[in-house]
């Protein structure tokens, strides 16, 4: 009985807890998408379903007819044609903002700031219904339909406050003697912008543009209630009734996969480059 108390004592079973914590904690997350992976080598019904049994004959075929499978690239070619426009259109309207609070006063800088992560705390679905009863009442008198253009233009206003939100804290640690030194030297303030500005802000454009990207992508509220007969992934996915699409997993494997490869590539070479530093470290002493 002694044995079998100490066995789940309270420091056996805290310290099997910090051992095992972060393990347990990752293949919570990650088990699903491996999970995903695996289904994704199945075949698929004559309805075109994901078949979800596991049998042991795991094939390539999905991968090889999501290819030649209408629905699907119609739709990444359409959400591809959004995200092309978005994502410059909104990282330019984002840089040029925080660029504008940078210059301006404390007051007029809270208040941009307070507006653009207000905007980010509104649920999506009231942002699609309010851009909906807009378009009804100035684009649909005009003549024109929901559409391509519409799905656009939604995706620009609700990414620009993300866009802006990741630029800001960058741009605000930017010293005010950097500009004037580019000034000092006879710089026009478009060659300081490009020259100095611009590179400054680098990491943060490239992360404003992977969020944006991520955002458009993978919105279906608003775009479902903007887009009239216009397509894209994500619509077609929530779309997709009487089952799991084949395509869909296996789409949703190889984005799963590129995200395992992109980590991988990303951790190995954080390792290289401090390995790097410290062999410097150990040169220079």
């Amino acid at each position: 009985m002694n044995s079998f108390t100490d066995f789940f004592s309270k420091d056996r079973i805290l310290s099997f807890i910090r051992k095992w914590y972060i393990f347990i904690l990752l293949s919570l997350i990650y088990i699903p998408f491996i999970v995903l992976i695996i289904i994704s080598f199945n075949g698929e019904s004559s309805r075109g379903n994901i078949v979800t049994n596991i049998t042991g004959n795991l094939t390539g075929v999905n991968y090889i007819n999501l290819f030649k499978n209408d629905e699907f690239l119609n739709s990444l070619f359409n959400t591809f044609l959004v995200v092309i426009v978005v994502v410059p259109v909104s990282v330019c309207v984002a840089i040029f903002t925080c660029l504008g609070m940078w210059y301006s006063k404390k007051r007029i800088t809270k208040f941009t700031k307070g507006i653009s992560s207000g905007n980010i705390s509104i649920p999506e679905i009231i942002t699609g219904i309010s851009l909906a009863i807009f378009y009804s009442i100035v684009w649909i008198p005009l003549g024109l339909d929901f559409g391509y253009a519409t799905v656009v233009i939604s995706h620009i206003s609700f990414c620009i406050p993300y866009a802006i939100v990741a630029i800001y804290p960058r741009i605000m640690s930017l010293k005010v003697s950097l500009v004037n030194a580019s000034n000092d030297l006879g710089a026009s303030k478009t060659r300081t912008f490009m020259k100095v500005i611009l590179p400054y802000l680098s990491p943060s454009i490239i992360s404003a543009s992977i969020i944006v990207t991520a955002m458009s992508f993978d919105d279906f509220v608003i775009t479902s209630l903007v887009n009239g007969n216009f397509q894209t992934i994500s619509t077609s996915i929530y779309l997709s009734a009487k089952g799991i699409k084949a395509w869909i997993v296996t789409f949703g494997a190889i984005l799963v996969m590129l995200f395992f490869a992109g980590s991988v590539i990303i951790a190995l070479r954080k390792i290289i480059v401090e390995k790097r530093k410290e062999g410097r470290k150990c040169g220079f002493k």
